[in-house]
C-alpha cells in the first residue's frame, strides 16, 4: 500500500512531482530524489519513513512476508517499506535477479545500477503490487498506477482497441496490455531491464507441476500445514486482522485459518450484499458466528451505483468488474476503519479447480468424444465466441435458454485469436490448465487498488510460493472428484469448519437483477450512452447499444443484458476519465452512505 514512480531520461523535479501527486491516495508520505543525472525516483507510503532510501538506488512498494526467514530471525513487529526495500536491495546485490524468486508477499520495485543510467523494474508473482511504464520522447516513465503517467503532457491518451475488446468479451483485462495504447504493465513474476537502447524482460518465477504420489490423507495434511504456515507468516506483524467474507467456501476457509493462528488478536470479518435476505450475507453471518469473529455486514443499494462506479473505475484503471467488485470496494472502506490487514480467499478456485468452467475442462479430459463441443461452450462462456458446431450450439441453448446477448464489437479492434483448446498431452492436464491461468492472468490482482484506495493492506495465501508449490504437488484426481470441486481443500480443512460449511458450493456476490437495478442502469445509460454520445466516442455501433437497451415495460433486463450494459457504462466512464480528462479524479467523490451498515442482530 504505497507507490513508486520515476523517469529514466531527461526530466525535471516538477514532472516527477506531478506523477507523485496523482498517486497521493496510495500514501501520505512522499520522497523524491535523483539517482545520477538521468534517473529520478519517487516513493509514497502510509507507513514509516524513508530512512536509508533517499538518494539510493532502490524505490519500493509492498511488504515482504517472509522477512524473518530471509534475515534468519523472527521480527516481533511489522517492518517498514524502507526496511523491506533495503533487505531486497541487499539480497539483490548478492544474488542478482535470482533473489526475486525468494521473496514472498506483494511488491513492486525499481533498482538502478551505480551509474544511474540503467534501471530494473520487477513485480511480485501475482501482480498485486501494480507497476506500469511507457516510452515518451526517448524517456522511460514508470509509476504504480498508469493514471499518474498521464500527468506528463507528451504521453498520449489513446485507447487500446484490442484490450477494450477483450474486456467486453471476457470482463477481464488482456494479459500484458492496458486499455491505453502505449502503456504496459510490468508482467507479474517478471523483471524488466531498461538501458539506453533496449528493454529486456524475463520471468523470475515459474510453476513446476511436481506431483507427489501419496495418498489422500497425506496430501490433505500437507496442504493444511502449508496453508496454516502461510497464514501464520502473513498475519504475524498485525494486531488487527480482517477477512473479506462472502457466502462461499473460500473466504470461510480463510477466516477459519486466520482464527487458527490469530491467538488473542482481533479478527474482523466484512461482507456486503443487497440486503438481510441475501444468501451471501446470511451465509457469511453464519460463518462469522461459528468462528466468533467481529462481523461487519454491509448493504449496497442500486441507488448507490452512480456515485460508486466512477470512483471504482478510476481506482481500478480499467472498465472491469461487476457487482462483486463493487461489494469489495465498500467492504474495503469499512475494513480500513477497524483493521490493518485484510485477507481474501482469492486464488483457491485457480489452484483447486473451483470455477464452473474448470468443470468443463475436467469433463472434456474425461469424455474425449464431447471435447470439441465442451471447448466451444467454454469459449462462449469465457470469451463470448459463438459455437460453430451443432453440439456446441445445443449446449449454449440448453444453458442460457435464449437469455444470452452477444458481446459488442469494438470498432477497429482485431478479432480475438482462435481458442487453443484443452491440452491433454500432459500427465496432469487439469493442473496444466490451472497453471496457465495463474501465469497469464493471476486471480483478481487489480482489486489491490481498491484496498489501497481505502487505506488498508490486502493479502492472499497464493502470494506465498511455497503454498503454490504445495497446491501443484496435488494430482488432478484430488482437485475434482465426481461432482465435488476443490475436493482436497475441503478435506484439508476438516475440523477447521463444520461439515455443513465445507459442503458449500461455488457462490457469486450479485445484486438483485430486478426492475430497480434495471432502472438505475437505464438512467446511467441515458446520460452516458445516448446515440450521439456513442457515435461521438466511436468505440461501439450505436445500433448495438440501442438493441441492448430494449426491454419490455415493467420487466427487468435479463442478467446477461444487464452485464453487457454494465460493461458499456464502465467503458464510457473510463473513456471520459482517462481519454478525455487524462486520468483526473472523477468530479463526484465517493461518499459513505449512512445506510450501508446492516443490522443482523435479529435471529435467523
Amino acid at each position: 500500500m504505497g507507490a513508486l514512480y520515476g523517469i529514466l531520461g531527461d526530466a525535471d523535479a516538477g514532472e516527477v512531482r506531478s506523477i507523485g501527486d496523482r498517486l497521493a491516495h496510495r500514501g501520505n508520505l512522499v520522497s523524491e530524489w535523483s539517482v545520477g543525472p538521468l534517473l529520478r525516483f519517487g516513493m509514497r507510503t502510509g507507513l514509516g519513513g524513508f530512512e536509508g532510501l533517499e538518494g539510493g538506488p532502490i524505490a519500493f512498494d509492498g511488504a515482504i512476508d517472509n522477512r524473518a526467514d530471509l534475515v534468519g530471525g523472527r521480527p516481533a513487529h511489522r517492518a517498514s517499506p524502507a526496511a523491506d526495500a533495503l533487505l531486497v536491495l541487499s539480497l539483490f546485490q548478492r544474488e542478482g535477479t535470482d533473489a526475486l524468486a525468494r521473496l514472498a508477499g506483494q511488491f513492486a520495485l525499481g533498482i538502478a545500477d551505480p551509474s544511474g543510467r540503467r534501471l530494473m523494474l520487477a513485480r511480485d508473482r501475482i501482480g498485486y503490487a501494480p507497476l506500469y511504464f511507457t516510452l515518451s520522447d526517448n524517456r522511460f516513465i514508470f509509476a504504480s498506477e498508469y493514471k499518474a503517467l498521464l500527468t506528463i503532457s507528451r504521453v498520449p491518451a489513446r485507447p487500446n482497441l484490442d484490450a477494450i475488446q477483450v474486456i467486453q468479451s471476457t470482463k477481464w483485462t488482456k494479459p500484458g496490455a492496458t486499455c491505453l495504447a502505449g502503456v504496459h504493465p510490468v508482467a507479474p513474476g517478471t523483471w524488466l531491464e531498461v538501458d539506453v537502447d533496449r528493454i529486456h524482460t524475463a520471468r523470475f518465477w515459474h510453476i513446476p507441476i511436481q506431483v507427489l504420489h501419496r495418498d489422500e490423507k497425506r496430501h490433505a495434511a500437507a496442504l493444511r500445514a502449508s496453508f496454516v504456515d502461510t497464514l501464520r507468516q502473513q498475519v504475524a506483524p498485525y494486531s488487527r486482522i480482517g477477512i473479506s467474507l462472502s457466502g462461499g467456501l473460500d473466504s470461510a476457509v480463510m477466516a477459519a485459518g486466520v482464527m487458527e493462528v490469530a491467538g488473542d488478536r482481533e479478527v474482523h470479518t466484512f461482507t456486503a450484499g443487497y440486503g438481510a435476505d441475501d444468501t451471501e450475507v446470511v451465509n457469511a453471518a453464519r460463518v462469522a458466528r461459528e468462528l466468533g469473529t467481529r462481523h461487519h455486514p454491509l448493504v449496497l443499494d442500486p441507488s448507490d451505483l452512480p456515485d460508486l462506479l466512477p470512483s471504482m473505475v478510476w481506482h481500478l484503471e480499467e472498465p472491469i468488474g461487476r457487482e462483486d467488485i463493487a461489494y469489495l470496494f465498500i467492504a474495503a472502506r469499512e475494513a480500513a476503519r477497524h483493521v490493518e490487514l485484510v485477507l481474501t480467499g482469492f486464488g483457491f478456485d485457480g489452484l483447486f479447480a473451483g470455477l464452473p468452467r474448470h468443470r468443463l475442462v475436467d469433463l472434456a479430459i474425461r469424455l474425449p468424444p464431447l471435447r470439441g463441443a465442451l471447448e466451444e461452450f467454454y469459449d462462449f462462456t469465457f470469451r463470448s465466441v459463438e459455437p460453430k458446431s451443432l453440439p456446441g450450439r445445443l449446449l449454449q441453448l440448453a444453458y442460457f435458454r435464449g437469455r444470452d446477448f452477444p458481446a459488442p464489437l469494438v470498432l477497429g479492434a482485431s478479432p480475438l485469436p482462435p481458442f487453443t483448446g484443452f491440452s491433454t498431452k500432459d500427465d496432469q492436464p487439469l493442473s496444466s490448465f490451472l497453471r496457465r491461468g495463474f501465469l497469464l492472468q493471476p486471480y483478481q490482482s487489480t482489486v489491490e487498488r481498491l484496498y489501497s484506495a481505502a487505506g488498508v493492506r490486502m493479502n492472499a495465501h497464493h502470494t506465498d510460493p511455497a503454498f503454490i508449490a504445495t497446491a501443484f504437488s496435488i494430482p488432478d484426481r484430488l482437485k475434482i472428484r465426481g461432482r465435488t470441486q476443490k475436493y482436497i481443500l475441503r478435506k484439508a480443512c476438516a475440523g477447521l469448519l463444520p461439515p455443513s460449511i465445507l459442503k458449500v458450493g461455488k457462490s457469486f456476490n450479485r445484486l438483485r437483477h430486478d426492475i430497480e437495478l434495471s432502472e438505475v442502469l437505464e438512467r446511467l445509460a441515458d446520460e452516458l450512452l445516448s446515440p450521439s454520445a456513442v457515435a461521438d466516442r466511436g468505440l461501439f455501433e450505436p445500433s448495438y447499444v440501442s438493441a441492448l437497451r430494449r426491454r419490455r415495460p415493467g420487466r427487468p433486463y435479463s442478467q446477461e443484458r444487464a452485464y453487457r450494459l454494465w460493461s458499456l457504462l464502465l467503458t464510457e466512464m473510463w473513456s471520459r476519465m482517462f481519454l478525455d480528462q487524462r486520468g483526473s479524479r472523477p468530479a463526484t467523490p465517493l461518499t459513505r452512505p449512512d445506510h450501508l451498515s446492516l443490522d443482523l442482530t435479529a435471529p435467523d
